[in-house]
């Protein structure tokens, strides 16, 4: 089965057969921009050196439970890696429980999606900060390896690495990851009968809080707070297996490729729209702190997205009515390049205001006008045509599509 020319990094197909998940584009622009929300508020918590008292100070203006709803940004990671599992699931597992492509084919189309724009844009961040860090006086030892690293989308596995140089990439290099393991995970997968199937989704969210047991274990003992430790928790690709396989169970539980949800049903409510709710009420709790965060987020809020996704997949509810509204789709696809220069556009809100501090009450605007300027041009004029070039020149070149 051939693979949409426009697909992108956990988007929802644009047609797989008969059939179009438009929703599942647009919850997926939710979730990376809410991502990026809680990014961009984490500069204004930070330490900030003198004169920087004005760092992204509209989340002072701003109501209270949207400046919650931003600090819980968190929470969306999780629904990120769930649909990722779903959506290539959905594309890619045939009904004899294999690959519909080969391996090699299935991996070049995931790098050509990835990597282009991934090194453009990384290509300036190194540019503006390996002068910095060498000011700094910080080894080339640690330098070399760490920026190589990123530059190969591997660096989630070595938690002090993450920071260095583009932060928000660890999801992707988690799903490098993914990517590399999803042809054994369908083979593993399908050996099991739809009862084991069922019963595998179901400990999908015990199994994947048992990282998080070990770190209130360790909370509990009175270690002192180690950030390398909460990374290694929150960043480590192997702990995202979960989230990711449980996507593909759903989509091979429900027989989800069978549907045709080209027409909303009429329902205006459904156990989607339900779960959403309690999803965005979470989001909006203040006060959650570890492990009580890791537990709602590598676990817990699990089952609330399986049925989020499910409904919204299948075009039952008011939620899929909203997130199949006209431009929803146009906004999902850019959810790749959101992520990939969001650190551009946080050292460029962090550098901003120290040259003009009177621009931090609408610091929070200026961001997000600057990564919607950035991501939409970078999806349709770069990330797009240059995976499509890759595709026919080099990919499908002699094949059969």
């Amino acid at each position: 089965m051939a693979e949409s020319n426009n697909q992108s990094i956990g988007a929802a197909p644009a047609a797989t057969g008969n059939h179009y998940l438009p929703a599942l584009t647009g919850i997926r622009f939710f979730a990376i921009f809410h991502i990026f929300l809680f990014h961009l508020l984490s500069l204004y918590g930070s330490e900030k050196p003198e004169g920087m008292e004005n760092l992204l100070i509209g989340f002072k203006t701003a109501p209270q439970t949207l400046v919650v709803f931003a600090s819980n940004g968190w929470i969306s990671t999780s629904l990120f890696f769930l649909l990722s599992g779903f959506i290539l699931a959905y594309l890619y597992w045939g009904e004899d429980g294999q690959l519909t492509t080969t391996r090699r084919r299935f991996w070049s189309l995931r790098a050509a999606r990835i990597y282009p724009i991934h090194l453009i844009v990384l290509t300036f961040i190194l540019l503006m900060q390996v002068p910095w860090y060498l000011g700094q006086g910080m080894p080339l030892s640690t330098l070399v390896p760490s920026a190589l690293a990123t530059i190969a989308l591997v660096q989630a596995w070595v938690p002090p690495w993450i920071p260095l140089w583009s932060w928000p990439t660890w999801t992707i290099s988690a799903l490098v990851f993914l990517y590399l393991i999803m042809p054994w995970l369908m083979t593993t997968l399908s050996r099991l009968s739809r009862r084991q199937m069922v019963v595998a989704l179901i400990a999908m969210p015990f199994v994947s809080i048992i990282p998080t047991l070990g770190y209130a274990a360790r909370q509990a003992s009175g270690a002192p707070w180690n950030m390398n430790v909460d990374m290694f928790v929150a960043n480590t690709p192997l702990f995202w297996v979960p989230y990711f396989a449980a996507g593909m169970l759903m989509t091979r539980i429900f027989s989800l490729s069978r549907f045709k949800p080209t027409r909303l049903k009429p329902s205006w409510f459904a156990w989607g729209d339900a779960a959403f709710i309690i999803v965005i009420a979470i989001a909006c709790t203040p006060g959650i702190e570890q492990p009580l965060k890791f537990f709602i987020r590598q676990g817990l809020l699990m089952p609330f997205f399986m049925m989020m996704v499910l409904d919204l997949a299948r075009g039952r509810g008011l939620m899929a009515k909203i997130f199949s509204l006209p431009g929803t789709g146009f906004l999902g696809e850019t959810g790749y390049s959101i992520f990939i220069w969001q650190n551009m556009v946080l050292i460029f809100s962090y550098v901003s205001l120290m040259a003009i501090p009177s621009i931090g009450p609408y610091q929070i605007w200026i961001a997000i006008a600057l990564i919607m300027a950035l991501a939409i041009p970078s999806t349709y004029l770069v990330e797009k045509p240059i995976a499509r070039f890759i595709r026919r020149k080099y990919i499908d070149r002699g094949s059969a599509d």
